[in-house]
């Protein structure tokens, strides 16, 4: 999909604090709580300042000491389930987003406030692939994790695998290979829906996460597969595709898992179908 973009902060001092930014690389726990001490020689409130700065958020030291020692938690709990590295800051906008609201302190129905440029940030520090500008596969997994548990039932997850590319990589060349990944990305911009997402999970494989009925899913996926079709025709590549739907009880990895199947499955009928 096309970059999220976001309007420009309504003052400079969100671009400055992003300049000035201590939190410009993955701190480890024991370099954030040295952060800590160090602010607590300069000021009475050092986790107010921590959260002001990397978030851009004006919190009570109260306040801010519980998020920040709750992003802490979140940040390891991300890192286990994702296999890598977290920063921080995209740990705690995580958790802001993502709180139930039974877990928020019933007398603070103030809503989360955070400065466009520090979310634009977080999407860059979060990752994504080189060549197609596309998300990764973790922050795929990390956004499918959050979708069943906010909507279960009417998550799709439509498993991708490229025709083909093999054949131009070997022939043509890696060059040619990757502008065959970008048309699949720019068939994606002009197909999906706002608040659809493609990932690119694999060398060749990529996954959409949809909010769909069975029957929309499917006809997204041949729109889909009509025009990435149509913009590589004079290399002949397609791709083939397996759909999933939560049934409500669905783990983020078995929808995956199933996905993937219904995608060689479709791969082994498709290539019967061309003898």
């Amino acid at each position: 999909m096309s970059a999220v973009s976001y309007p420009p902060p309504s003052s400079a001092a969100a671009w400055q604090l992003i300049r000035d930014d201590v939190f410009d690389r993955i701190l480890d726990d024991a370099e954030l709580e040295r952060l800590v001490t160090d602010k607590a020689r300069t000021t009475s409130e050092p986790h107010a300042e921590i959260v002001r700065v990397m978030l851009g958020m004006n919190l009570s030291e109260d306040e801010a000491r519980s998020l920040f020692h709750r992003a802490m938690r979140h940040r390891q709990e991300m890192s286990r389930a994702l296999g890598r590295p977290v920063h921080i800051r995209v740990a705690a906008l995580d958790l802001l987003v993502s709180r139930p609201a039974s877990r928020r302190n019933p007398r603070d129905s103030r809503p989360v406030m955070v400065a466009p440029a520090f979310l634009e940030r977080a999407l860059v520090e979060a990752g994504s692939d080189s060549v197609t500008g596309l998300p990764r596969a973790a922050h795929y997994m990390n956004l499918l994790e959050h979708e069943l548990r906010q909507r279960g039932r009417s998550v799709v997850v439509v498993y991708i695998d490229l025709d083909g590319f093999k054949r131009v990589n070997d022939q043509l060349g890696h060059a040619r290979g990757d502008d065959v990944l970008r048309t699949m990305a720019e068939a994606a911009r002009s197909v999906l829906r706002r608040g659809d997402l493609l990932a690119r999970v694999g060398g060749d494989e990529f996954a959409l996460l949809l909010d769909a009925s069975p029957e929309e899913a499917r006809s997204i996926v041949e729109r889909l597969r009509s025009r990435f079709e149509e913009l590589t025709a004079p290399l002949g590549t397609s791709f083939s595709a397996g759909v999933a739907i939560a049934d409500g009880t669905s783990a983020a990895a078995e929808l995956v898992a199933r996905a993937d199947r219904a995608m060689y499955e479709e791969k082994r009928e498709r290539k019967a179908r061309r003898g």
